[in-house]
């Protein structure tokens, strides 16, 4: 696994916990926005970017053969992202900003995943654990240092955070463009049939009408609805609804991506061990648990030791891993990318919702709106699995009668 791939990954997780972490607080407290919808649409807005970005860049990546050039845009992006946002000083215009360089920084999660998988073919789901550890450590590096220089001031301390971050990123992109080597694949499209567009709807269009890849995705919707409606508000609920101090909040964040890291040692096997499916299902029901907790109790600390358990890369890899099975090598940017886009999907729906209940009944309702989001991915997890072992038992029926 090339180190500079996983310092991608690392610098990733630094800016989205700046960026999904920190910002709606940020905008919240400092920019002194009063609507919890628009808190939510900051979260909501650059997801409709990653979503654009996912099927954009991933079908672009199918069609080429080619993944290094569109990592390379990928963190592009964030700078563009993290070195503009002090430079707004309303709500709707940095939410709009950000939507505008997710476009360019949104493609850069599925095709990371998609360069892991083919470095390491013969073990996807101990790649993705490898790529998603590192990011889980800049969701350390991020919440912590991030909190730390933000305790001051949280205008300031996040300008800090943002302008620091981008400059690591803009050197990171020198190196990569030196010195990582590129992991090029047969077009998905032969290039002799069609134009590059027709090349890349006709990617898409296969990619969308797999039955399996559906499926998951329509499952994967639920799932991460519920993490981004808690994800999205997170920083505000614990704030301002439990009233926690930022240096608590800072450590929350810390302490579970400290928890994610040391999980990512043990997911590959896990996988590997029990199969995706059954990993992804048990996330889920893991998952309606710690929502239902948080929903029924109001202290700041009680929410910090429940928040810190580290089912992210449970569900991350499971989810990732079938991706990975249900697309071929070559339109493996493309499948990552439309599960990733679904992601996206989900970060709009879930902020959106929760915003809207939070402006309507208060904070409290956001732990319950993501309860009911996740107890519609129990039964749809429960099919996958018991449709798979089905499937696998008239397999091995076929094979004994035989």
């Amino acid at each position: 696994m090339p180190a500079l791939l996983l310092v991608s990954a690392f610098l990733e997780g630094v800016a989205l916990t700046l960026i999904q972490g920190y910002l709606p607080l940020y905008v919240r407290e400092a920019l002194g926005e009063g609507s919890f919808l628009t808190v939510g649409l900051v979260v909501v807005v650059p997801a409709l970017g990653t979503m654009v970005a996912s099927n954009f860049w991933g079908g672009i990546s199918d069609v080429s053969g080619k993944l290094k050039p569109l990592l390379l845009v990928g963190l592009a992006g964030y700078v563009a992202a993290l070195a503009g946002i002090p430079f707004f000083k309303q709500g709707t215009t940095v939410l709009l900003y950000v939507g505008a360089a997710a476009l360019f920084y949104g493609c850069l999660a599925p095709l990371l995943k998609a360069y892991a998988t083919l470095a390491m073919p013969d073990r996807p789901q101990h790649a993705l654990s490898y790529v998603l550890m590192a990011q889980a450590v800049g969701w350390l590096v991020g919440g912590l240092e991030g909190g730390r220089l933000m305790e001051a001031g949280i205008g300031e301390g996040l300008h800090a955070a943002l302008r620091i971050t981008a400059a690591l990123v803009a050197v990171h992109i020198a190196l990569t463009a030196r010195w990582l080597r590129d992991r090029p694949r047969p077009p998905a499209v032969p290039r002799a049939r069609v134009g590059w567009v027709a090349r890349l709807v006709e990617d898409l269009v296969a990619l969308y009408e797999n039955p399996r890849l559906l499926r998951l995705c329509v499952l994967s919707f639920f799932l991460f609805a519920a993490n981004f409606t808690m994800w999205g508000f997170f920083t505000v609920y614990f704030v301002e609804h439990l009233g926690a101090s930022v240096r608590l909040l800072r450590y929350t964040l810390g302490f579970a991506a400290v928890a994610g890291v040391v999980m990512y040692i043990f997911v590959g096997p896990l996988v590997r061990r029990f199969g995706a499916r059954a990993i992804l299902f048990t996330g889920i029901l893991l998952y309606a648990g710690m929502y239902l907790l948080m929903g029924l109790q109001r202290s700041s600390i009680a929410t910090a030791i429940i928040f810190v358990a580290p089912l992210f890369g449970l569900t991350t890899v499971a989810a990732n891993t079938l991706a990975t099975e249900y697309s071929s090598s070559a339109q493996r940017g493309g499948g990552l990318g439309v599960l990733n886009g679904t992601l996206a999907l989900a970060t709009i729906a879930g902020p959106t919702v929760g915003g809207l209940l939070a402006d309507a009944r208060g904070l409290g309702v956001i732990p319950w709106t993501a309860l009911g989001f996740i107890t519609v991915a129990i039964p749809l997890s429960f099919a996958l699995v018991w449709s798979h072992r089905r499937s696998r038992g008239a397999t091995d029926g076929g094979r004994i009668a035989d």
